[in-house]
């Protein structure tokens, strides 16, 4: 059975979380040698919409945190279907929403998720990615670590071919001049089909075996249908 990413799929008419799909991180993660010790995946929910016991219209916005060693993730655009057929239910409390959307996705990826505020982006002055230029790995000893952001990372969705934009913040003791080298390693995803979360793996796995001391990735996807993705991945 196969989800309702990329097709065209009708607005749920009624409370819908029969409609949420799973997704196998293995399969996902099938013949890859990735490395990473931890991580986890923060869902930005920016339109989450619900009426409460009157019928009225309330509108909150939070994320979800779902653990990178979890045996399902859930399909973007079902998540995006679950949270528009909220409307068709009658809630007491804001509480009660989140409760409800905590109680179904834990139900369909049999992991605990953590919901929490919406989780902000760090505002650092980004460094430029560059495509289609050559380059080589070569870091520089450093004993200073400090987060980098590298702004203007492009991959394509797997299932629709569309663009996925992300800044991309690394954690590491990085010397300036390997800045170079790592963004136009960025750039080498511009055209590639690649998951958001599975991105964000390849780049700590490949950063680590070129011999970069990197503590974590974090890619900030931007959002799209109301939802943003931000999967991190840490040594510990």
């Amino acid at each position: 059975m196969a989800g309702p990413l990329g097709k065209k799929v009708a607005i749920p008419n009624s409370f819908s979380p029969e409609i949420l799909f799973p997704i196998s991180r293995d399969d996902q993660r099938k013949d890859k040698v990735l490395i990473f010790d931890k991580g986890v995946d923060i869902w930005n929910l920016h339109e989450v919409f619900w009426l409460d016991q009157d019928s009225v219209s309330n509108h909150n916005e939070l994320s979800i945190h779902i653990p990178a060693d979890s045996k399902f993730t859930v399909e973007s655009k079902s998540l995006k279907l679950f949270l528009n057929s909220l409307i068709h239910k009658r809630f007491e409390s804001q509480k009660e929403v989140t409760d409800t959307i905590k109680r179904h996705l834990e139900n369909l990826i049999e992991t605990s998720i953590k919901i929490d505020d919406i989780y902000q982006k760090k505002e650092l002055s980004p460094k430029q990615i560059i495509i289609n230029s050559d380059f080589s790995h070569a870091p520089k000893v450093s004993d200073h670590s400090a987060i980098t952001r590298f702004s203007g990372f492009r991959s394509l969705c797997p299932v629709t071919a569309q663009p996925d934009i992300a800044d991309i913040y690394i954690n590491g003791a990085i010397k300036p001049e390997d800045t170079i080298n790592i963004s136009k390693y960025l750039g080498t995803f511009f055209d590639k089909e690649c998951f958001h979360e599975l991105c964000v793996e390849y780049i700590f796995s490949d950063l680590i075996r070129a011999g970069y001391k990197i503590n974590s990735v974090e890619g900030y996807f931007e959002r799209r249908g109301g939802i943003a993705i931000i999967p991190v991945r840490t040594t510990a």
